[in-house]
């Protein structure tokens, strides 16, 4: 098979570059293909001469010029329409995220689904989409391509949103997404960025606007998720809860016992009233601030009713939200709500407050702090109320702890109303003994 010399290529090239072809990967891939067509005609014995003018009356003088014009507006087209798609998907995707959020601040059904449809979109299709666009309209600007600097921020875009995907879903590993991404922008991308924006000296003030911008948006990311209650955080409010409903358990045993013995005593009628009194309301109590923990479980996730076990019990290990704050406040406050859970609970530990003035006469500073519903006095003298103080603006789980502690404070009073009866019961057995004798 004949073959072309170096020569004859030059010849060949030279013919391609006259004909007005100047796109260089059409140029290759004619040249190849003009090369196989002279070479078989040289196989049959013609010079390469003649066979290149036989190659060239059947192309057309205009052909070569032609097949470019056709390859560039296919390739154009193709350019035009991952733009406008580039463009649609910068206008949806944000939106759906845009949606997401407030149906997610509303607890609306639908919320997760738009959040991570719309995250995904921005992270695995705008992203590369964006990158390649811009790094084409750099090249055509005639401007060198800093490949490195839009590659390195376009994979940290990419955890980085996937780690905020896993923040709002609850899913685990999106610290360690969120801080890999902080890293690398603020080491890698972030010098890159300048680099690039001081070698370009025709937009130099653009680029530092933009790159400020950036900074700042960076910045304030980060310090909306650190403001945001850590997972760490919620386990040790999940440990406290289970603490306060052993505690609760352990006292309420201990009581039983008192009870016990108050029923072998011989008790005037108004301490068996009082006794009476204490035991019914402080179960009254205890059950009460159990619908109400329930109440706040279910309604922050549709999935907790899941976690509610067949006893009534909850693993609150396996809640979901739990740094959710609005239910907690809409719950407490009463919010939106025909009641206001915090202030019937706030009205029960007065009432019991004076039950126990009743039995204990004197004032005791251990009841009177375990059953204390006062104002608080902040900030400069700005003062809150009780109710607002304990449950509003504070993540679910540590409203509930809140719960669980008023729990156990009204099984310690309980012990200690039943204890002083069971004291003055006894004390009066003595006295009308010592009398006898």
């Amino acid at each position: 098979m004949a073959e072309l010399t170096d020569n004859e290529l030059q010849v060949l090239n030279s013919e391609i570059e006259r004909s007005g072809l100047t796109y260089t990967e059409l140029q290759k891939e004619l040249l190849d293909h003009l090369c196989c067509d002279i070479e078989a005609k040289m196989d049959e014995g013609i010079e390469f001469i003649r066979a290149l003018d036989e190659v060239k009356k059947e192309i057309g003088r205009d052909c070569i010029r032609n097949i470019q014009e056709d390859t560039l507006l296919l390739i154009n087209q193709k350019y035009r329409m991952m733009k406008k798609f580039m463009y649609i998907l910068g206008t949806i995707a944000p939106s759906m995220v845009i949606i997401g959020t407030i149906f997610k601040i509303m607890h609306w059904p639908g919320a997760s689904v738009m959040l991570t449809l719309g995250l995904f979109l921005l992270a695995a299709v705008y992203l590369p989409v964006f990158v390649s666009i811009r790094i084409r309209d750099t090249r055509n600007e005639g401007k060198p391509v800093n490949k490195a600097m839009y590659i390195i921020g376009m994979v940290s875009g990419i955890i980085f949103i996937a780690g905020a995907l896993f923040k709002i879903m609850h899913w685990p590993g999106a610290g360690i997404m969120i801080l890999l991404a902080g890293l690398v922008t603020v080491a890698v991308f972030i010098p890159l960025l300048v680099l690039n924006a001081m070698r370009d000296k025709e937009n130099q003030v653009q680029n530092f606007t933009v790159l400020i911008f950036v900074l700042s948006f960076i910045a304030i990311t980060f310090m909306t998720f650190a403001l945001q209650v850590s997972k760490d955080v919620m386990n040790s409010f999940v440990l406290a809860i289970d603490d306060d409903i052993r505690t609760e358990q352990v006292i309420d045993q201990n009581n039983a016992v008192l009870r016990t013995s108050l029923g072998h005593m011989e008790l005037s009628s108004d301490q068996k009233a009082l006794a009476d009194e204490v035991i019914a309301y402080a179960d009254r109590m205890n059950i009460y601030i159990d619908k109400v923990i329930h109440i706040i479980v279910t309604e922050s996730h549709p999935k907790n009713t899941e976690s509610v076990l067949e006893n009534g019990e909850i693993d609150y290990r396996e809640l979901m939200n739990k740094d959710n704050t609005n239910v907690p406040a809409e719950v407490m406050l009463g919010i939106d709500r025909d009641v206001a859970e915090g202030v019937v609970v706030k009205r029960m530990l007065e009432e019991y407050k004076i039950l126990a003035t009743k039995i204990m006469a004197e004032n005791d500073s251990g009841v009177e702090n375990a059953l204390d519903t006062s104002d608080k006095i902040i900030y400069d003298d700005y003062e809150r109320s009780w109710v607002s103080y304990n449950f509003e603006h504070i993540p679910m789980m540590s409203a509930i702890c809140q719960l669980t502690s008023i729990q156990v404070n009204s099984r310690i009073v309980e012990w200690q109303l039943l204890s002083h009866i069971l004291y003055e019961a006894a004390h009066a057995d003595i006295v009308a003994q010592i009398s006898i004798d």
